[in-house]
């Protein structure tokens, strides 16, 4: 069925696309098969030497994908990529301009909450989730969303509902940073350690977030403080938050954590 989908969605794309783009689908798709077919039954000696060929051939072909159907991304894939980009304005301009009809699924409500927050602007923040979770009230995004936009204003026994609510849903584990972090603000530091633990490690591969974390476990439980390159390498994500929400408890918060990851860069 999915295979059906793509070759369905191909014949519909490939007329609109540029002749270099045809010409060289044309060209590397004979390739791929020959490729392959050394690859699988071919003599032994070319036979990994042309699956790794394959392989790369495989990405070029998505990469070709990408670029012919760049003009073709929906309003939604353009504010996704404007929010990636911390472009949250572009991204609630374009949000805000697409038709009612597909403005309102969950997804894009999502999106549109989590910029609107971003933004500052907590209300329709507020409203954008709450639309979301009225279409599916078990979306672990739409419920993790709802989760961050309670713990910025402040509303740490709020948010960890919804946290909890987005794990039982199906979140990943990272969402347990977020969870701990909110139970560490409200002073429940056994429910903060038991998360944040759990979360260590899902945050291997973020940094920023690893760094809080280790700063909340030191201030808890007198584990060793980060290492003072890691801290300079990674604080201005969170001097950014802390400037973002500076007029919230949240980021008053968060202020005082750089303050103490500050002095120890300045200490060593």
């Amino acid at each position: 069925m999915m295979l059906w989908h793509a070759a369905r969605d191909l014949t519909r794309r490939l007329p609109k696309w540029e002749r270099p783009a045809k010409a060289s689908l044309a060209i590397a798709l004979p390739l791929l098969i020959l490729l392959l077919g050394i690859g699988f039954f071919g003599p032994e000696s070319v036979q990994l030497p042309a699956r790794l060929g394959a392989f790369g051939l495989l990405i070029t072909i998505q990469l070709l994908f990408l670029w012919a159907n760049r003009r073709d991304a929906s309003p939604y894939h353009q504010a996704q990529q404007h929010f990636i980009a911390g472009e949250y304005q572009a991204a609630s301009d374009l949000l805000e301009t697409m038709p009612e009809r597909e403005r309102a699924s969950v997804d894009a409500l999502v999106l549109l909450g989590n910029t609107y927050r971003n933004l500052g602007n907590f209300g329709l923040a507020q409203a954008a989730l709450n639309h979301a979770l009225e279409l599916n009230s078990r979306h672990h995004l739409a419920l993790f969303s709802a989760g961050k936009l309670q713990l910025v204003q402040g509303n740490y026994l709020e948010a960890s509902e919804y946290f909890k609510r987005a794990i039982q849903a199906g979140a990943p584990a990272l969402v347990r940073f977020e969870l701990g972090q909110a139970h560490f603000l409200l002073g429940d530091h056994d429910e903060a350690l038991r998360h944040l633990k759990a979360a260590r490690p899902a945050l291997a591969d973020d940094p920023a977030q690893s760094l809080l974390l280790q700063y909340h476990l030191h201030t808890m439980h007198g584990s060793d403080m980060p290492a003072s390159e890691f801290i300079q390498e990674n604080i201005q994500f969170w001097r950014a938050e802390a400037l973002k929400y500076s007029e919230t408890p949240y980021g008053a918060r968060l202020a005082e954590a750089i303050a103490v990851l500050g002095a120890e860069i300045e200490e060593r």
